[in-house]
């Protein structure tokens, strides 16, 4: 069994599941994965807001693609919280989940302020006869890859460095949403996409993919709050220009998918100063996606 949050099935996360399954193959058992769909480290502070790499349904597929036996999602809460170490490991791993072999990252940690870390894991182990594996972190550039890495490069709006340390191309999904019509009256029209609050939406101008039912078209995507024309009052929106496309898709689920950070989103002195950055913005796409 591996056990984690796995928020974004980033490298790290993919070497600890890939470790699981390898291991129990080669003792002839099932491997399983076990998450939680929201953070423990959010449970405690309270957020819940902007930031999720991955809503849990998303996680889950991309942890199924990995290819265990079985994947299932445990709700982190205050009995789990103010659980000690001793009693997670024998009622949760041992008794819940009947596990034959523990496999998890470095920093892992079970029990009432987090007090049962790899030694305990290992020794706990070792005395209910199951097999124990660390798996070392993947590191990029000195650094050990991990979720928190990753939210940071998401809120900067780095999406190049978050896509390699993720492994996978970051992207959100939601239905296309009733907007301004502000795009469209200024030449360049724009789906506005709903996307779930609890979702990093990274800020700024970016080149892009945009899934439309079985149809993936090239993009223009904008996060951002309007600075220069202000009509959100503040509010985070995401918005796709849909290159050499005319089609009327409001309430179509469509997923985006973030391929280069293009610039910051700023505020313009003018409309028309907007409309010559929008012009740019579209070239210097077309030119990533030749």
């Amino acid at each position: 069994m591996a056990i984690g949050t796995y928020d974004g099935v980033h490298l790290g996360h993919r070497k600890i599941i890939r470790a699981a399954i390898r291991e129990a193959l080669k003792r002839g058992m099932k491997s399983k994965v076990v998450y939680f769909p929201f953070p423990p480290k959010f449970f405690f502070s309270g957020e819940k807001e902007n930031c999720l790499i991955t809503l849990p349904e998303e996680r889950e597929d991309l942890i199924k693609a990995l290819r265990p036996d079985s994947v299932e999602a445990i709700e982190f809460n205050k009995p789990f919280a103010s659980m000690r170490a001793g009693d997670f490991f024998t009622g949760v791993v041992l008794k819940g989940f009947t596990a034959g072999g523990l496999c998890v990252g470095p920093d892992f940690a079970v029990g009432q302020g987090r007090e049962g870390h790899l030694d305990f894991l290992r020794a706990a182990s070792r005395k209910a006869g199951i097999a124990f594996k660390a798996v070392p972190f993947a590191r990029r550039g000195g650094h050990k890859i991990s979720s928190s890495l990753i939210r940071a490069h998401l809120r900067a709006g780095a999406v190049e460095e978050a896509n390699i340390c993720l492994g996978w191309e970051y992207s959100a999904s939601g239905p296309v949403i009733k907007g301004a019509g502000l795009g469209r009256k200024l030449g360049f029209p724009t789906a506005n996409i709903g996307v779930d609050a609890a979702k990093i939406l990274p800020p700024g101008i970016f080149a892009a993919r945009v899934k439309v039912a079985h149809e993936t078209f090239n993009a223009v995507l904008s996060v951002g709050r309007r600075p220069t024309v202000n009509t959100l009052n503040g509010k985070l929106i995401l918005e796709a220009h849909i290159l050499d496309f005319s089609r009327m898709i409001y309430g179509a689920q469509v997923q985006v998918t973030f391929l280069k950070h293009l610039r910051p989103e700023r505020k313009f002195h003018s409309l028309d100063s907007l409309i010559i950055h929008i012009r740019q913005d579209i070239t210097a796409a077309r030119k990533f996606f030749k």
